[in-house]
């Protein structure tokens, strides 16, 4: 089973989002020093206004609830608006350097590191004790997920696991499930016999 180690875990988005942080307050804090006030608030309303309109028009196509594409809105607006002031401070203070520094932010983000860099890993490639551990596993991280989107990722990968115990070994599979088993249930008194694993050619 392969490990997400660090560059594919929740520590690496924390430190990485810290570290974006630190550069947007760093530029934004060139930018105010720097341009004038007049300039930095037209800065800041262009970038908050245009993402902000685009997050606004999504959230109505899509019927959500006012209040949360209210709060969708507002979130993203800032962020848009801080990074467009942050942006000028660093155009100022750096120049051509600023595409730099933006394409290392991109490239280093955790979605790109998990698509990208992480070496890939499906369930095919695991053995029948490591596919009931790693279903173990994701129980707790359903748990502990911080967002719907985490925990629709984390149901998605549950639910191949549970396709690849049925391709494996289907009257295991099915006598798993006549005991009903909770969401935490460790199935490996069922599987984890012989390991029925072959590598995909």
């Amino acid at each position: 089973m392969a490990a997400t180690g660090f560059f594919g875990g929740q520590r690496y988005r924390i430190v990485w989002t810290a570290v974006v942080g630190f550069l947007l307050l760093a530029g934004a804090g060139a930018a105010v020093l720097l341009i004038s006030p007049t300039t930095c608030l037209m800065t800041f309303v262009m970038g908050a206004g245009t993402v902000g309109s685009v997050y606004l028009s999504a959230g109505l196509a899509d019927g959500r609830p006012g209040r949360q594409v209210a709060r969708q809105v507002a979130k993203w607006s800032l962020r848009s608006g801080a990074l467009a002031l942050a942006l000028c401070g660093y155009v100022v203070t750096a120049g051509w350097t600023t595409i730099a520094l933006v394409v290392a932010v991109a490239a280093t983000s955790p979605y790109v590191v998990k698509h990208l860099w992480t070496p890939a890993s499906t369930v095919e490639q695991y053995s029948d004790e490591e596919l009931c551990l790693a279903w173990c596993l994701s129980t707790t991280a359903l748990e502990s997920a911080g967002s719907a989107d985490e925990r629709l990722a984390i149901t998605a990968t549950r639910l191949s696991y549970l396709d690849e115990l049925e391709r494996r070994q289907p009257e295991s599979f099915t006598a798993w499930m006549e005991t009903t088993p909770g969401p935490a249930a460790d199935p490996s008194d069922f599987f984890v016999r012989t390991d029925h694993h072959t590598s995909p050619e």
